[in-house]
Formats: C-alpha cells, structure tokens, sequence
C-alpha cells in the first residue's frame, strides 16, 4: 500500500462554455502541455467523449473520464444557459514517478478527484 507521500496532485484549472444541450467547449488553462488548449466535450447518447488525447488513449472504456469531462461534470449544475464560461479546478493524484519499462520514466494514475472553484 502506498503512503501519501508517494503521491502528488496535479491542479488543472479550465474553464467549460456551453455550445448546446450535449455539446460543451473546455478551455484547459494549464494544460499537461504547458500552454491553453482547446478540448470539445459531447453527450453521443451513451456516454461523455472528450477531443483530448487522453480520452482517445481510454476511448473504448465506457466509463472513462478525462479531466475535461469531469470539468463538465462540475460547471453543469452552474452552467445553465449562461453565455459566460464557468471556470472549474481539476484535482488528480499521481504515484510519483517511478522507472517503467526500458528506462523510462512513467507516472501512473491512482486516483482522482474534483474540486469547483467558486467565484
């Protein structure tokens, strides 16, 4: 069993804008990219898919969520028809890293949580 110390979280702050009724924009303002990017986030009927990398890493998990589909999860119940973003803190814990496989350095994902920021 792991100790807290061996894990670290991450902070991603994002802001969600309503397109429609099943379709809504993320704005990741801290990206694992080091700069904004851009994500769509859609209700296709039977799940929440995301545009983002990570989410096409998992896509044929039904019950996969990528940080930007817990965003939506959580500006929803604000969101209403407001033309005005919701900004939102994703909070993820990560294992620190450790050597994978061929020398390489891996982080693995153990667990998860999302805080709202409120305004």
């Amino acid at each position: 069993m792991l100790t807290e110390a061996e894990y670290k979280e991450k902070k991603f702050a994002m802001v969600v804008y309503r397109i429609n009724e099943a379709e809504f924009s993320v704005l990741s303002l801290n990206s694992t990219f080091g700069k904004p990017k851009q994500y769509v986030v859609k209700w296709i009927g039977y799940k929440w898919i995301c545009s983002c990398p990570d989410y096409a890493k998992h896509s044929d998990e039904i019950d996969y969520a990528c940080k930007h589909i817990e965003a939506v999860f959580k500006a929803v119940r604000r969101i209403g028809w407001n033309k005005d973003g919701i900004e939102v803190e994703v909070v993820r814990r990560y294992r620190q890293k450790q050597n994978g496989r061929n020398g390489r350095r891996v982080e693995a994902e153990v667990k998860e949580k999302a805080v709202e920021v409120t305004a």
